[in-house]
Order: C-alpha cells, then sequence, then structure tokens
C-alpha cells in the first residue's frame, strides 16, 4: 500500500509541476486534498482486503449449509463451537434478569448465538436459554417486562426464534400462536389483542403492521414450519406474510419506489429488533421465492453494495451495549459476506 500512495503521489506533483501549477496556491491546496483523499481511499481498499481468519463457528456454519453436517461427529460439533472465539466473547458478556434492558441483552446475545448450527449443545447456552423463556414467558407469548401487556411483535418473534433453533417445541408453539391469533399481517386488518400498554406505545399495531414485527414473525412461522409438524392455519398465515412482503417487493413502500426506512438497506449482520435487506432476503431464499420479478430490485440493490474487491462490510452495529459485533466496521467481514454469497448462491 505505501508503494501505491508514494507512486501516486509522484504522479500528481509530476502532472501539476508540468503545468506550473504545482506550489502555486489555490491549486496546491488542492493538490494535497486530492493525495489526502486518494490515500485514505487507499487505506480502506487494504482494509477491504485483509482476510482475516474464519473463526471455527463460521466454518461450521459452512459446513452445515453445504449439506456436510452428516459428516461432523458430536465430537467435531463441539471442538468448533468451544474454539469459537465469537462464542466464547458472547458467553462471557455479562447480564442481568431485573431490567428490561437486561432481558433484552440476554434476548439479543442468543439471537446471536442462534445464527451458529448447534449452539444449544453448550451448556452454557442451555442456562441462557432458561433464563430467557423463565422470565419473558406470559400466559399468551413472550414480554420482556414478564408480562402480557408488554408484548412487542419483534421481541415476541424473536424469542420465538431462539426457542425453534434450540429445538423447544414446546416454548416456540407458545409465540408461534400468538403470531397466528393476534398480529395482523395486512393494512386496515383488525385484532383482538386487548394488552395494549407497549404493543400501541411502540407502534406493533395500527393501520399499518410494524414491519420489523411482520418479518420477524413470517420467518418465525416459516422456521417453525420447517422443522417441526403444523397445520395449514400456519401455512395461511405464513403465504399471507409472504405476500404482504412480495408487495413491498422486499424494502419499498407498497405505491411507490421509495425505501420503507434507512435501517431496512443498511447492511447489518445479524440483526436486533430491526430487520434488513439481508434478513428479508435470506428468509424469502429459505421460502424458494427468490426468483420472484418482485425480490429482482432488492438483490440487484445488495450486489451493487458489493465491495471493489469482493465481499460486504457491516455499516451499522446495533445497541452496542447488548451486542457483539460479529464482523468489524468499515471493511470487508466474513460473517456478513457469508450471509450474503448464500443468499445470491
Amino acid at each position: 500500500m505505501t508503494e501505491s500512495i508514494f507512486g501516486f503521489c509522484l504522479h500528481i506533483m509530476f502532472h501539476y509541476s508540468t503545468q506550473t501549477l504545482f506550489f502555486k496556491s489555490p491549486p496546491t491546496q488542492l493538490l494535497f486534498a486530492i493525495i489526502k483523499l486518494k490515500i485514505q481511499s487507499l487505506r480502506n481498499g487494504a482494509d477491504c482486503l485483509e482476510n482475516t481468519p474464519l473463526d471455527s463457528a463460521l466454518i461450521l456454519k459452512q459446513k452445515y449449509r453445504s449439506l456436510r453436517a452428516a459428516e461432523l461427529d458430536e465430537k467435531e460439533i463441539l471442538k468448533l463451537l468451544t474454539e469459537s472465539t465469537l462464542i466464547q466473547e458472547i458467553l462471557s458478556d455479562k447480564h442481568r434478569t431485573d431490567t428490561f434492558t437486561g432481558l433484552r441483552k440476554i434476548e439479543f446475545l442468543l439471537a446471536e448465538l442462534s445464527e451458529i448450527p448447534y449452539f444449544e449443545k453448550l451448556p452454557e447456552v442451555q442456562v441462557l436459554l432458561k433464563t430467557l423463556y423463565e422470565y419473558t414467558a406470559t400466559a399468551d407469548g413472550y414480554s420482556l417486562t414478564g408480562q402480557s401487556k408488554g408484548i412487542l411483535a419483534c421481541h415476541q418473534a424473536i424469542c420465538t426464534l431462539i426457542f425453534i433453533r434450540a429445538n423447544e417445541q414446546a416454548w416456540a408453539k407458545k409465540g408461534i400462536d400468538w403470531i397466528i391469533n393476534y398480529l395482523p399481517f395486512a393494512k386496515n386488518e383488525a385484532t383482538t389483542w386487548q394488552e395494549t400498554d407497549l404493543f400501541e406505545r411502540f407502534g406493533c399495531v395500527g393501520n399499518t403492521p410494524c414491519y420489523d414485527g411482520l418479518v420477524k414473525s413470517v420467518k418465525a412461522l416459516s422456521e417453525y414450519r420447517q422443522k417441526f409438524p403444523s397445520d395449514p392455519i400456519l401455512a395461511e398465515k405464513l403465504t399471507q406474510g409472504l405476500n404482504y412482503i412480495m408487495k413491498h417487493r422486499v424494502i419499498f413502500h407498497q405505491d411507490s419506489d421509495d425505501y420503507l426506512y434507512d435501517d431496512l438497506i443498511t447492511l447489518f449482520y445479524p440483526y436486533p429488533y430491526r430487520t434488513n435487506i439481508i434478513e428479508v432476503l435470506s428468509l424469502l431464499k429459505k421460502e424458494n421465492l427468490l426468483k420472484d420479478p418482485q425480490c429482482q430490485d432488492a438483490i440487484a440493490f445488495i450486489k451493487n453494495k458489493e465491495l471493489v474487491n469482493g465481499g460486504w462490510q457491516a455499516e451499522k452495529i446495533f445497541m452496542k451495549s447488548s451486542w457483539i459485533p460479529f464482523d468489524a466496521m468499515k471493511r470487508k467481514g466474513n460473517w456478513i459476506t457469508d450471509e450474503i454469497n448464500w443468499i445470491l448462491s
């Protein structure tokens, strides 16, 4: 990189000196401004070229996705899990259970871990799972306040997804039933849900469904159906939710080419209470819908985000006090690149 910067500077100096502009003001100021920008650009490019070693948890995920899971025995699975620097960092993060934000942190850490196959095999994860269930389960679904009136669509769906991926079918079914019975998947659709304290306060229900909560709830329905026995009622609700997403062409307002909101087109992985284009496309891939014309603009958008030297980078990190980043910002990320490559494959 140093040679590239030095060569560029010599080229610029020669170019301007032959035109009797060098060391004259204001062109000299412009010259050094250009050089400064070029140096920064080259440094950013170098960051993108850095190939950091794959975490063992990502190696496990790649093997799982390549249908080579059958080749993995219990011993190798546990080896890859326990050797993961990322998993160790997540599990060592301190948390508490006596506040909304404390329970949200446990939820977020488990949501991150649930992106890794076989995460539930770790004893420390089992403790976290039981803690999350104990403190969030209500008579109906899941609430970070521990009370039904505090149920929020996004967090309710995240807890449900965690339990699905952890093979806790009975726990997952509670969240699935709440989605089917109470969460609207269409504009101006009424709900019979009465516990509306936080629900209405955060806009989960109104004339238009909260897109974050809807996407995560549809994702929960999709993954539940793929993993456990289900019925036509679940399938009907899932189809309704998928149709709503497709009518919005993944990331747009239904009646215009405007994006629904900025975070939806911001690249980050994994996903907190907010959803984004990567999460929605991954859901649609699992439902074999990516070839649909309604998905093509979103796919083109994410392809255009690819770095010059290949790969993708995280553009945002949510809730830093409750979140362990999988990838560093402003450079090619192994995890986010693997996720997008899988979507586009």
